[in-house]
């Protein structure tokens, strides 16, 4: 009898490493002899992890989908992400940078939102929101937003990733009223004084109701706090656990797989080279049947155990394992 069994499959969304500074330098050799592509950037992580399973995620209602993420609650209106930013003004153009959840201070991001608040929302028309680290904008008429978030835009120009044509008409005009409305705010003053970066606008994405998911079987449990990823899994019916567990111990309690993402913030990068040494080892000890890495930089890795006979596979100035940066750089 055929074994139809499905694979036992690890996906894993992490931040490129640092594979100079591996301290076990065979793990690159590993992972270069993975079959090795390069996805289209920018992408959110939700995108990436999910097409690791070939599933599409809805393009509309994803700040909603994030909302069901963080609260559980399902919304009945239309709402945007409306997530801080600055943008920098360069010679010729815009750029953006994207500011972390968390990393703004709750006192001034509750300054800021009750500013747009009662200088923005008077009519009734829509309302600026905040929930926890994220903010939201809820609206009558829908408006079109940008398909991608703060995060995934973050260091490139933003105008190649605002709507455009004649429905973009919404967008660049609530926009251009959030820039004037922050302008010279105390908030920005007190953050430009400690030489930090101003939240001089707000960028829209997501905008949309609550999109319906049939229930996915084919989904692995999740390991994750982002509140889009959890959204999503939930409304498709799959489970998760929340961080923190390791990837070794996502290995210890699955049995058929699981999918997680290793947050990009400064403090995720040393658990980098245990979470791939964690997975070769399941994959050498028949733990799990492959392995799906999705980095950040649009790099995608998949391995097998029987990859590992790839001897001629060289890992000697791989270019693939560079910084987004250098390689948009080379015309990558």
């Amino acid at each position: 009898m055929i074994d139809t069994k499905p694979p036992r499959v690890a996906a894993v969304w992490l931040p490129l490493p640092d594979v100079d500074a591996f301290d076990d330098p065979s793990l690159l050799r590993w992972l270069t002899r993975g079959d090795v592509i390069r996805i289209p950037m920018p992408t959110d992580p939700v995108d990436a992890l999910a097409s690791l399973f070939d599933i599409d995620v809805p393009r509309d209602g994803r700040a909603s989908l994030r909302f069901f993420g963080q609260t559980g609650d399902t919304p009945s209106v239309w709402m945007a992400g409306a997530d801080p930013v600055y943008l920098e003004p360069r010679l010729d153009h815009l750029f953006l940078h994207a500011i972390a959840p968390g990393q703004l201070p709750v006192p001034q991001f509750r300054s800021l939102f009750d500013h747009l608040q009662d200088t923005l929302a008077g009519c009734g028309d829509f309302a600026f929101a905040r929930v926890g680290a994220y903010g939201y904008l809820r609206a009558d008429s829908p408006i079109a937003t940008s398909g991608l978030s703060a995060q995934a835009v973050d260091q490139l120009v933003p105008n190649d990733w605002m709507p455009g044509g004649s429905s973009a008409a919404g967008y660049r005009q609530r926009l251009s009223e959030i820039e004037m409305a922050l302008h010279e705010h105390p908030t920005n003053l007190e953050r430009m004084a400690a030489g930090q970066q101003p939240v001089n606008s707000l960028w829209l994405w997501g905008g949309g109701t609550l999109p319906d998911i049939s229930p996915r079987k084919d989904l692995p449990p999740l390991f994750s706090n982002d509140p889009l990823l959890i959204g999503f899994w939930r409304r498709a019916g799959a489970s998760m656990v929340a961080l923190p567990v390791s990837v070794a111990e996502c290995v210890s309690i699955t049995e058929s797989g699981f999918a997680t993402m290793l947050p990009p913030v400064p403090e995720v990068l040393p658990h980098i080279e245990p979470s791939l040494g964690a997975l070769r080892r399941a994959l050498h000890d028949g733990s799990l049947d492959e392995v799906r890495l999705q980095f950040s930089s649009g790099l995608r890795v998949t391995l097998k155990p029987r990859y590992r006979f790839r001897y001629w596979r060289s890992d000697n100035g791989v270019p693939e394992f560079m910084p987004r940066e250098a390689w948009k750089e080379e015309g990558r």
